[in-house]
């Protein structure tokens, strides 16, 4: 069991106004400091304290290093020693540092930040694969096993969509798709999602889609009802489980970029872990009580029923070489338009792409000033729809640059760099 951590900085005065130069006048600097030690020794640029179990080290760089990149005094300070010490010795030195006029300032070895990350890591793993667990177990049995196709947003499919090698042992046998999304996604099935369509990509899609009658309205309402309220309101709303799974949240992001921690960080996801299991634990015993009405499962079977059409995310490239053809199939018809829906729906849709990801794509394509998009008055329409084109091209940029897709590509590269 490891009972000794080091605590090691580079420090430097890139100023010149400090006027600590040496080892030894950084050393006799520290001892001054009666906050820091109980009975300190000091010999040759090291500080010994037997009373707090510690050692400090200085080590100077040479004069010819600093010389070369007009470096006015560099240091290294190593502090060793039982861990809570340690744990409150390193922002004493570093605020000491900063007192005597060393301006930048370096960690280059922090074991015990190291040790507070290994022990919330597995804190934050129960809880992540208890909430994992829990909502695998409440939807499938609730909506069966195409759950996922309207409880994931767009942004979530794709995202599982691009990382579905990155496990390929265990994914031959089962359905990993709630494995390959982060941490706060997983948060917002619960606190965020809505078994239908609750992001703003999704809500737009609904609403091109959305009849223009009273029931309909009625019944978006309902769809765009959050899982927090439909399901969750008495296990995880009241007990304010978004909060806390979000302050748990930005911890984990410490551990996964294996940041600095101190003494404080481990208390709170101690508080946070103990009070999210508790949730967990206590909705996963109601699971079998909560009920959806017909009404819920009417919904519920049509977004199924239309999720289960599509599955793959268009990339630019195709998704504008479709739009051209369906422009030029257009072109031979006596409205000569290309609606919307009817060409994410009936024609992207009918050969295997998802409803929401194409809607994503063209939303983007438009503020990229790539495609547009306008209202059309048909002669058999009681109300306008809307349509989709081509962005207009400058004149003479097809002789010049080549084929019309090339040109769109072209235009996507000098957005993205602009």
């Amino acid at each position: 069991m490891k009972t000794s951590y080091t605590f090691e900085v580079l420090t430097l005065d890139s100023s010149g106004h400090s006027t600590i130069k040496t080892s030894d006048a950084l050393a006799y600097s520290l001892m001054s400091n009666s906050g820091l030690w109980s009975k300190p020794k000091l010999r040759d640029s090291k500080i010994n304290d037997e009373d707090l179990k510690i050692s400090l080290v200085i080590n100077e760089s040479s004069q010819e290093e600093e010389a070369d990149f007009n470096i006015k005094n560099t240091m290294i300070v190593k502090i060793k020693g039982d861990f809570e010490v340690v744990e409150t010795m390193r922002l004493q030195i570093l605020k000491h540092l900063d007192s005597v006029g060393f301006d930048q300032t370096y960690v280059l070895t922090d074991e015990v930040s190291s040790k507070i990350a290994c022990e919330i890591y597995p804190k934050v793993n129960d809880v992540e694969n208890l909430l994992r667990k829990y909502l695998m177990k409440f939807f499938v049995t609730k909506l069966g096993p195409s759950w996922w196709n309207v409880t994931a947003d767009s942004e979530m499919k794709k995202k599982v969509n691009l990382r579905k090698n990155n496990e390929q042992v265990f994914s031959n046998f089962i359905d990993n798709k709630a494995y390959l999304i982060d941490f706060g996604e997983l948060g917002k099935i619960v606190h965020s999602q809505s078994s239908g369509f609750i992001s703003r990509e999704d809500i737009v899609t609904k609403v091109l889609e959305l009849e223009e009658s009273e029931d309909a309205i009625k019944k978006l309402k309902t769809e765009l009802e959050s899982n927090y309220t439909k399901f969750f309101k008495d296990t995880f709303k009241t007990n304010n489980f978004q909060q806390k799974w979000e302050e748990l949240e930005k911890l984990r992001h410490k551990v996964a970029h294996n940041n600095l921690f101190t003494k404080s960080d481990l208390d709170k996801a101690d508080e946070l872990t103990e009070s999210l299991l508790k949730i967990i634990k206590t909705a996963n015993e109601a699971i079998d009580s909560i009920q959806f009405d017909l009404d819920e499962k009417d919904i519920l079977k049509e977004n199924i029923t239309t999720s289960l059409e599509t599955y793959q995310v268009i990339n630019k490239d195709e998704l504008l070489r479709k739009l051209s053809e369906s422009e030029n199939w257009a072109k031979r018809t006596r409205d000569n338009f290309v609606g919307l829906k009817h060409f994410v729906t009936n024609y992207l849709g009918s050969i295997g792409y998802d409803y929401r990801s194409s809607y994503d794509l063209i939303n983007q394509l438009e503020e990229e000033g790539v495609v547009e998009l306008y209202e059309y008055q048909g002669r058999n329409n009681l109300y306008p729809v809307t349509a989709i084109k081509s962005a207009e091209v400058p004149t003479g940029t097809l002789a010049s640059n080549g084929s019309l897709n090339e040109i769109r590509k072209e235009l996507i590269k000098e957005k993205n760099t602009n």
